[in-house]
């Protein structure tokens, strides 16, 4: 790896950490603040513990490792337009369950960053696309009566905010991942058979 994209790959890694870091206490502290303690417990956990055992499984050399994270994205991000298209989570009771999903995997995609950088990133600038849009698809209606948010402001919203950081870091591992002459594919290739002599 080159000396350009290790100081990349180390920017992207850190910049999520710490967006991960003050974006995970915002949600425990709007739980704790809006649930009761254990529900505020319960609900912090069922998000918190698949991002560390992600974290964790980044570290894995096994080669399945890229393949899962690839369907753990196309799944995030398919429930992400589900639930943005037909409200199958009500948000006024439960959260924003998918911004959520989507900022837990972003979290652990940084991990798997650190050696998959050009996969990385694909799938962190995929999803937050995919967060873009989501976020944009609830002021649908609005933008149709000429009111609703720019897109600044679109940005902002709970479900919106996880998008810059997402787009940023992706681009970065995926600059890192150019640089350092890595392939962006999760699937794993047997070695070629050596010819009969």
């Amino acid at each position: 790896m080159t000396g350009t994209a290790k100081l990349l790959t180390n920017l992207a890694f850190a910049m999520m950490v710490l967006f991960g870091v003050i974006g995970g206490l915002f949600i425990a502290g709007y739980a704790f603040e809006d649930l009761s303690t254990w529900a505020a417990i319960g609900s912090t956990a069922a998000w918190l513990v698949p991002t560390v055992l992600l974290c964790l499984l980044s570290f894995s050399a096994h080669p399945a490792v890229p393949t899962v994270f690839v369907v753990l994205s196309g799944l995030v991000a398919t429930f992400t337009v589900l639930d943005a298209t037909t409200h199958l989570v009500d948000r006024d009771a439960i959260g924003p369950v998918a911004a959520i999903g989507v900022f837990a995997l972003a979290v652990s995609l940084a991990f798997l960053g650190r050696r998959r950088m050009s996969l990385a990133g694909i799938l962190l600038v995929g999803l937050g696309v995919v967060q873009l849009v989501a976020t944009g698809v609830g002021f649908v209606d609005e933008w149709r009566g000429g009111g609703g948010p720019g897109l600044g402001d679109l940005l902002t919203t709970s479900s919106g905010v996880i998008v810059v950081p997402m787009l940023l870091v992706g681009a970065l591992f995926l600059v890192a991942g150019g640089l350092a002459h890595q392939s962006g594919r999760f699937w794993h290739l047997p070695p070629a058979a050596r010819p009969a002599h």
